[in-house]
C-alpha cells in the first residue's frame, strides 16, 4: 500500500478508535450515574430530543444483559492499538483484515438497530451513541480499504489494479456519506 494511503487508514483508525472509546466511556459511566442517583441528568442529555438518559434507560441498551457501551469501550480500544500498529507499518495479513470486517459488519448492522430503536421506538436520540454509529462505519471502511488493498497488490493485470484502486479510493467519502445519512436519517425520524 502505499504510504500516504496506509496513512490515512492508521489516521482514520485512530479517529475512529478514539472518538468511539471516549464515547463509550462517557456513556458507561453516565450510566453508572444514572442508577446511583435517578435524578442525575447525563451531559448528553440536552433536550427532549437529544436525550441519552431516556436512551440508556431503555432495555435497547442492555441487548446482552449489560450496557452496550461496554462493548464499545473494548473494541474501540482494540482499533486505536490497531491504527498505532498502521503508523508503524505492521502489515496485518489478510485473514486478520476479513476477521475484522466480519466483526465490523455486524456491529454496524447492530449499530443500524440501534438507530432504528432510538429514533422510532424510544423516540430520543443519544450523541454519543451516534459517535460510536459514525466511528463504527470508519473502521469499516478502514477494514475495506486494507483488504481492498491485499487484493490489489495479488491483481494479475492492470485492469484489475485500477479497478480495485477506483473503488479503495472511493471507500472513505461513501461511508462518511453513509454516516451522514444515518445521523441525518435518525435526526428527522424523531
Amino acid at each position: 500500500m502505499k504510504p500516504n494511503l496506509r496513512s490515512l487508514s492508521a489516521w482514520v483508525m485512530l479517529l475512529a478508535g478514539i472518538s468511539g472509546f471516549l464515547a463509550s466511556f462517557i456513556l458507561t459511566i453516565d450510566k453508572f450515574k444514572v442508577l446511583k442517583d435517578s435524578g442525575f441528568t447525563p451531559s448528553c442529555s440536552i433536550n427532549e430530543t437529544l436525550n441519552c438518559k431516556s436512551v440508556m434507560l431503555s432495555e435497547q441498551a442492555e441487548v446482552f444483559g449489560f450496557p452496550n457501551s461496554l462493548i464499545g469501550i473494548a473494541t474501540f480500544a482494540m482499533m486505536v492499538v490497531i491504527a498505532v500498529a498502521l503508523f508503524y507499518e505492521i502489515r496485518f495479513p489478510r485473514l486478520f483484515w476479513q476477521l475484522l470486517l466480519v466483526g465490523t459488519t455486524l456491529a454496524v448492522l447492530f449499530c443500524h438497530w440501534l438507530a432504528y430503536q432510538t429514533t422510532f421506538i424510544i423516540g430520543a436520540l443519544c450523541p454519543n451513541c451516534m459517535v460510536a454509529w459514525v466511528a463504527t462505519l470508519l473502521v469499516l471502511s478502514v477494514g475495506l480499504r486494507e483488504l481492498l488493498e491485499i487484493k490489489k497488490e495479488l491483481a494479475r493485470d492492470v485492469e484489475e489494479r485500477v479497478v480495485v484502486e477506483t473503488i479503495a479510493k472511493w471507500m472513505l467519502p461513501l461511508h462518511i456519506l453513509w454516516a451522514t445519512l444515518l445521523v441525518g436519517a435518525a435526526f428527522l425520524g424523531v
